[in-house]
C-alpha cells in the first residue's frame, strides 16, 4: 500500500478510507512487470503431454488449480484455440501430473505456475479461470498477434469497466 501511494495511485479518502487513482496507468505499469519480475518466480515447471492438442477440455482441475493464459482465455471469450496450456495452482499438481502423464520438457507446451493470490470470488468462477487482469498479462506478455487481439476482447470485456 505505501508503494502504492508513493507512486501516486493510492488516495487517502479520510473516513471514507482509500482509493485507486490512475488506473490505467497502474494496469499498463503492472501489465509489463509481471513476465519480467514475478512470472518467473512463480514458474513450477514446463510440460509436454502425448494426448491430442484440446486434452484439457477434459481435465477436471483440483479445487486449488485455475487455468490461466490462452486456456483461460478460450473460456472466457470463447474465441482463441489455445496452443500452450497454464495452470496456476496452490500445489505442485503431482497428481495431475500422472494423471494426464505430463513429463518436464523445457519446450513443452504445459506449464505450471503457483497461485499466487488470495481472494476466492469474481463473477466467472466457474469457469475455473485465473483473474481476468492475469489472463491478460499472461497473453499480453507473449507478444502474439493472436493473443494481443484476445487480450483486449478481455480488456473490453473484463477490465475497462474497472481501470477507465
Amino acid at each position: 500500500m505505501n508503494d502504492l501511494k508513493s507512486l501516486g495511485h493510492l488516495l487517502d479518502l479520510g473516513a471514507r478510507g482509500r482509493g485507486l487513482v490512475k488506473r490505467k496507468e497502474l494496469l499498463k505499469r503492472w501489465t509489463s512487470a509481471y513476465p519480467e519480475q514475478l512470472r518467473p518466480k512463480l514458474i513450477l515447471g514446463r510440460f509436454r503431454t502425448e494426448h491430442a492438442h484440446d486434452w484439457w477440455q477434459k481435465v477436471n482441475l483440483p479445487s486449488d488449480a485455475f487455468w490461466g493464459g490462452e486456456v483461460a482465455a478460450k473460456l472466457l471469450t470463447k474465441y482463441l484455440k489455445p496452443q500452450t496450456v497454464t495452470i496456476y495452482s496452490g500445489s505442485n499438481l503431482p497428481k495431475l501430473q500422472a494423471q494426464e502423464r505430463l513429463q518436464r520438457d523445457p519446450n513443452g507446451d504445459v506449464e505450471l505456475l503457483r497461485r499466487f493470490w488470495k481472494f476466492d470470488h469474481w463473477d466467472e468462477k466457474n469457469l475455473q479461470t485465473a483473474p481476468p487482469l492475469l489472463v491478460y498479462a499472461d497473453l499480453v506478455s507473449t507478444a502474439n498477434d493472436r493473443n494481443l487481439e484476445t487480450a483486449q476482447i478481455i480488456y473490453e470485456q473484463y477490465i475497462a469497466r474497472l481501470v477507465e
